[in-house]
C-alpha cells in the first residue's frame, strides 16, 4: 500500500486554469506588451513558480523585490477573477469527500504547490483547507528551493510527511509538475484535468491514472499497489 498522498493545488484541487491564464494574459500584455502562446502556458507557466515565468517573459534576471512586486500585480488580477467567477470558485467535484476519507483513515496528505503565500492564504480562507491539512504540510513557493520541474518541492513534501518518495502518490495536472514527481522517484503519479483538456496528459509516460474529477474515487483503490 502507498502510505500518503501529495496534491498539487492549482489545476488539481481547484480548476483555475481559465482564471490563471486570463490573469497572465492581461498582466503580461499590460506590463511587457506581448501575447502569450498556448505552448508558453504549458511549458513556462503552469506548475512553475512566478519568478521563473516572469524572468522568461521579461527576458532578464529579476531582483527579489521586482519578483515580489510583479507577482503581486498578477495575483491581484487572478484573485479578483476567482471571486468574480463564483460559479467556478470551488474545489474539484468529489475532492472534499476524498479528503474526508483521508482524515477519517488517518492517511498522511499534503499540498505541494508553486503558488505563493498570498494565494495560499486566499485558498485557506475561502476553501477552509485547515479542515484537512496541517499548515506545516502545505508546501508553497517561499523562494527557498527551485520550482518544478526540479524535484525539490516533492522531495521536501515527502520529508515533511516522513514518507519515502517511492511510497507516496502525487496528483498533478501540469507537465512541469509531473516531471518533478518523476525526478523525485514518486511511487505513483496520477494526472488530472477537466474532460476535453487532457491531451497533454495522454502524451506523457509514467502516469498511472488520468482523472477528470474526484467523484466516486475509492481511497483503497488509490492506495493499493
Amino acid at each position: 500500500m502507498y502510505q500518503g498522498i501529495i496534491f498539487d493545488f492549482n489545476g488539481t484541487m481547484f480548476f483555475d486554469s481559465q482564471e490563471n491564464e486570463q490573469a497572465w494574459r492581461q498582466f503580461i500584455y499590460t506590463s511587457a506588451n506581448r501575447e502569450i502562446t498556448d505552448q508558453e502556458f504549458q511549458h513556462q507557466i503552469h506548475g512553475r513558480p512566478n519568478q521563473a515565468a516572469l524572468e522568461y517573459f521579461f527576458n532578464r534576471s529579476l531582483t527579489p523585490c521586482e519578483v515580489s512586486q510583479l507577482s503581486e500585480g498578477k495575483e491581484r488580477i487572478y484573485r479578483q477573477l476567482c471571486l468574480e467567477n463564483a460559479d467556478r470558485f470551488h474545489l474539484v467535484e468529489g475532492l472534499t469527500e476524498l479528503l474526508d476519507q483521508l482524515v477519517d483513515q488517518q492517511i498522511p496528505c499534503a499540498i505541494a504547490t508553486a503558488a505563493g503565500k498570498g494565494n495560499i492564504d486566499f485558498y485557506i480562507e475561502h476553501f477552509d483547507l485547515h479542515r484537512w491539512f496541517d499548515p506545516t504540510k502545505i508546501i508553497y513557493d517561499d523562494g527557498t528551493f527551485p520550482g518544478k520541474p526540479n524535484p525539490a518541492i516533492y522531495l521536501k513534501t515527502a520529508k515533511v510527511l516522513s514518507i519515502e518518495p517511492k511510497s507516496c502518490i502525487v496528483i498533478e495536472d501540469s507537465l512541469s509538475g509531473i516531471e518533478a514527481a518523476k525526478k523525485a522517484n514518486i511511487g505513483r503519479i496520477m494526472g488530472i484535468s477537466p474532460t476535453g483538456e487532457q491531451d497533454h496528459l495522454h502524451r506523457l509516460a509514467g502516469i498511472d491514472l488520468i482523472l477528470s474529477d474526484f467523484k466516486g474515487l475509492a481511497l483503497k483503490d488509490i492506495l493499493q499497489k
